[in-house]
C-alpha cells in the first residue's frame, strides 16, 4: 500500500512535469500557468521526498542497496 503511494506520487511528478512542457510550448509569452504547474511539481516533489524519509524510518521501505 505504502509502495503504491510512493508510485502515484512518481507518477503525478511526471504529469506535472511534462504538463508544464505542454504549457510552456503553447504560451511561450509567460502568462502563469508554467509556473503554476512547476509550483505543483516542486509541492509533490516534496511530498515524495517526506514519504520516502517516512518509509524508511518507519520500516515500510528497506534498502537494498550492496554497500
Amino acid at each position: 500500500m505504502f509502495r503504491l503511494l510512493i508510485l502515484i506520487l512518481f507518477i503525478a511528478i511526471l504529469v506535472a512535469l511534462f504538463s508544464s512542457l505542454w504549457s510552456l510550448l503553447r504560451h511561450p509569452s509567460g502568462d502563469g500557468t508554467t509556473a503554476n504547474r512547476l509550483l505543483w511539481r516542486v509541492i509533490l516533489s516534496a511530498l515524495l521526498i517526506l514519504a520516502l524519509v517516512y518509509g524508511f524510518n518507519t520500516g515500510h521501505l528497506q534498502p537494498h542497496a550492496p554497500w
